[in-house]
């Protein structure tokens, strides 16, 4: 309701003007959290490991995702240098690591853990809410060997939060347009050997609105078998099947027996249900499939336990058990009314595994780490209520050793081998073929100069399996498939001028062959793409005076499509330019705090014409400019209240073709530290 949502915004924007004055003496409290400190697959110690400075990482902290108003994983990955976060088909946002590497191309892990879905490779990451989030760490280009497989273009790694000492409570309530709510408590604490970290959060709303700009088009409607049929399938104002509801609960309890040792037990579980605004250019309706549709449930829960311990004084070892479930209900409809519900599909995922990682070392200057990681993949399926489920289920495995060397002092260099395999075990009460394998060496070195200017290069071959869906769709499944290969390098530098100004600069290269693809819609998948993608990484941050930040993360990307079938050079989705501009202030009185956050895309070719159908038309389209707005107001001594603005000019755009983006979205809330 409109009068509820201004009569919310009313009462943020009193209590911020409320607060000016009780704020000028109190200073921000402390966040009462720190990173997981077994969510990585290293070993964790004094000596940092070396060979993340061997690449781009990217690091979004908790204090970043406040400032670009990011509720879920998703929007803070939006914002981070040479990311690309889009929502199309099933209003699931898909992440695309420079351009091209799409988010079953990288490998997605919570604490060290995969996450994914067994069939497609991804998950929805608009459903892990931020409020339990440390940090998020991205790896481009040529990760470390001990993350394994699938980590074809680099890794995203969901950092959660974990006690620090005193008992913490970080109380949360926000209110927006559309009658968004969200509710959140976390409460943790460290007494002695014995540490806990509880979060829930609940989140709802009717929808999101769109731009006012937004103008309806003609769609097409394709039912099979039946006629096609032309109708208006958005009218705008608040996006139909937009709504959403969902709660989630993270538990986390540890035990540091002595030094050098620690092991915890963390849970999470993700009850959610929403709907998959369609495309406004075209949906198809089928005989047990339907784009009208929406998730009844959507669930996800996993328990993993994780442990590190040290054997004498040069010996440690780090390990994880996991076991992760993903149930989905998909229901499609008839028509746009969304009255008559034809169809429920159902998804029963689960992976069960774990991973090993000892480290020695015999001297400071060198560190050796052998690894193990071996898991099971479950998918059944089924596509409606009553009908058998399909069963299916495969491995993964990689082993292999890396190994960190210090030169004079300030060079380092990193070697490290991965032998990875995959194997399907149960397709359906069919038989299947040989494990596929594969040996990916990687390479890495920096070197630190006394003015803290630090150069730093990567090479690494890295595979990615093929998806269940790509092996067995009925549509286009192909039992034969190899893996994807690429071939990832990186070249950069980093220096911090003075005290007020940071600066990175990368180049990278990838050369991308047996992509898995189709020559038409009517065949195969096949190994037959070849992929090269070079260009720039530049990320920035100045200081110019006291309390102002600005920032600034800039990617290049130049992709050409070298597959011998090809009938042209472009490479359809992949944007050459993206901009993200920061600025922060903190007004030295009142401890305001105002964030402006921008993200620019350059065009992108949405169509390009392929050897089945050779006289279809390139279509590139538009880019766009997006502005974020979010003041940040402390009062009393434990609380602070905010105001944001998403899209503050409200333009209409679509990241991906048919699916428009949010329009201007407003919403505030206040957060409690105790």
């Amino acid at each position: 309701m409109v009068w509820k949502t201004r009569f919310g915004i009313l009462l943020v924007c009193a209590g911020l003007a409320a607060a000016v004055p009780a704020s000028a003496a109190e200073q921000a409290p402390d966040e009462g959290f720190e990173s997981y400190s077994l969510g990585e697959v290293y070993v964790k110690g004094a000596k940092p490991t070396v060979v993340k400075d061997t690449t781009v990482t990217t690091v979004i902290t908790a204090e970043d995702i406040k400032a670009t108003n990011s509720n879920t994983v998703s929007e803070a990955l939006s914002h981070a240098t040479g990311v690309r976060v889009t929502s199309g088909t099933k209003d699931v946002p898909s992440v695309t690591l420079r351009g091209f590497f799409d988010q079953n191309r990288v490998l997605v892990l919570i604490d060290g853990v995969p996450y994914y879905e067994t069939k497609y490779g991804g998950l929805d990451l608009n459903q892990i809410s931020t409020d339990s989030v440390a940090k998020i760490e991205i790896t481009k280009g040529a990760a470390s060997v001990l993350y394994g497989a699938n980590a074809l273009g680099g890794v995203i790694n969901i950092v959660t939060k974990q006690a620090t000492g005193k008992p913490t409570f970080i109380v949360n309530g926000e209110y927006g347009e559309v009658d968004y709510y969200k509710a959140s408590v976390n409460h943790g604490m460290k007494k002695g050997i014995f540490n806990y970290w509880l979060s829930y959060t609940h989140q709802q709303a009717n929808g999101w609105r769109m731009s006012d700009d937004f103008n309806p088009r003609i769609g097409t409607i394709v039912n099979r078998p039946g006629p096609t049929t032309q109708a208006i399938l958005e009218n705008g104002g608040t996006r139909n099947q937009s709504d959403y509801s969902s709660d989630s609960v993270w538990a986390k309890f540890g035990v540091e027996p002595s030094a050098g040792s620690e092991y915890s037990v963390n849970f999470h579980y993700i009850n959610k249900e929403h709907g998959n605004p369609p495309s406004v250019d075209s949906v198809r309706v089928m005989s047990t499939f339907s784009n009208f549709f929406r998730y009844s449930r959507y669930d996800d829960w996993g328990l993993d336990l994780s442990g590190q311990q040290k054997l004498g004084s040069n010996w440690t070892l780090k390990g994880k058990l996991f076991y992760h479930n993903h149930v989905d209900d998909l229901d499609s409809y008839r028509d746009q009314t969304y009255s008559e519900r034809y169809a429920r599909s159902t998804y029963k995922d689960y992976i069960i595994g774990g991973s090993l990682v000892a480290e020695w070392q015999p001297a400071a200057w060198n560190t050796t780490r052998f690894f193990f990681n071996y898991r099971g993949d479950s998918h059944k399926q089924r596509d409606d209520t009553g009908l058998p489920y399909d069963d299916y289920f495969a491995f993964t495995g990689s082993t292999g050793i890396e190994n960190e060397t210090t030169f004079m002092k300030n060079f380092t260099v990193v070697l490290g081998g991965s032998y990875d395999w995959f194997k399907i075990t149960e397709a359906n009460g069919e038989p299947t073929g040989s494990a596929t394998t594969d040996f990916n060496p990687m390479i890495g070195a920096t070197y630190l100069f006394p003015d803290k200017t630090k150069l730093f290069a990567s090479v690494a071959r890295k595979s990615r399996f093929p998806t269940l869906d790509q092996l067995y769709s009925s549509r286009s499944g192909n039992e034969n498939l190899e893996a994807e290969h690429a071939m990832n390098a990186t070249v950069g530098v980093s220096r911090s001028f003075s005290k007020y100004l940071w600066g990175e600069l990368a180049f990278f290269y990838s050369q991308i062959t047996d992509k898995i693809d189709r020559p038409s819609p009517d065949d195969l998948n096949e190994n037959i793409g070849n992929i090269e993608l070079y260009g720039i990484e530049v990320s920035a941050e100045v200081y110019p005076v006291e309390n102002l930040v600005l920032r600034l993360g800039y990617n290049f990307n130049q992709a050409t499509d070298q597959s011998d079938d090809r009938v042209t050079s472009h490479v359809q989705d992949v944007p050459a330019h993206k901009l993200d501009l920061g600025v922060q202030y903190t007004v030295p009185y009142a401890k305001t705090r105002l964030n402006l956050n921008g993200i620019l895309f350059s065009h992108l070719y949405s169509q390009v014409p392929t050897p089945s159908a050779p006289d279809l038309e390139e279509i590139k389209s538009s880019g766009f400019f997006v502005m974020d707005l979010r003041l940040t107001q402390p009062f009393l001594k434990n609380f602070e209240a905010y105001l944001a603005v998403n899209n503050i000019f409200d333009r209409d755009y679509e990241p991906e073709a048919g699916f428009p983006a949010r329009g201007r979205n407003i919403f505030g809330g206040v957060t409690a530290r105790f």
